[in-house]
């Protein structure tokens, strides 16, 4: 038995347990603040996700023909946003940071559905005129709901929730 903690103390230099896990953790903290850094969002970005996301929930407005149109830019605008900032980063996003940037992205969704949901309201009942203005409100909740996403997202990743 002896043996084994002299082989365990070799293998680390001959450091104890808590300074290698003091220097492991430090490394930890490291690589967070590094990966933080990197993953910062441009930007361009949550001002052309905003008018992506407006495109598509002004659509139910512009009747059938237009409709579609818009779905279709607003949701190839995501699409190629989303390339563009792996690209810049060479990561994908693919889960929150922690509970309070999986909450905002929550609220954000609900808030999106809701308010194409109202969009969709609003033309059933012939007032398609006032779409425009569920689309500047999802155009401004995206734009500032993911600059607050983006800001809990990063301080969860630097404390390493």
């Amino acid at each position: 038995m002896e043996s084994d903690t002299n082989d365990l103390d070799a293998g680390l230099g001959g450091r104890n347990d808590g300074d290698a896990a003091r220097e492991a953790l430090s490394a930890l903290n490291a690589d967070r603040e590094v990966l933080a850094d990197r993953i910062r969002t441009p930007a361009w970005y949550y001002p052309l996700l905003a008018l992506a996301t407006a495109l598509i929930i002004g659509s139910p407005g512009a009747g059938m023909p237009g409709q579609s149109v818009l779905v279709v830019f607003g949701c190839l605008g995501i699409v190629f946003l989303s390339l563009a900032y792996q690209r810049i980063t060479g990561i994908t996003i693919t889960r929150s940071a922690g509970p309070t940037s999986l909450t905002t992205a929550i609220v954000l969704g609900i808030t999106i559905v809701l308010l194409l949901g109202v969009s969709f309201a609003l033309t059933a009942t012939g007032h398609a005129a006032w779409v425009w203005a569920s689309a500047a409100a999802a155009f401004a909740t995206m734009w500032i709901g993911g600059r607050v996403y983006d800001r809990a997202f990063d301080r969860e990743l630097r404390r390493g929730h």
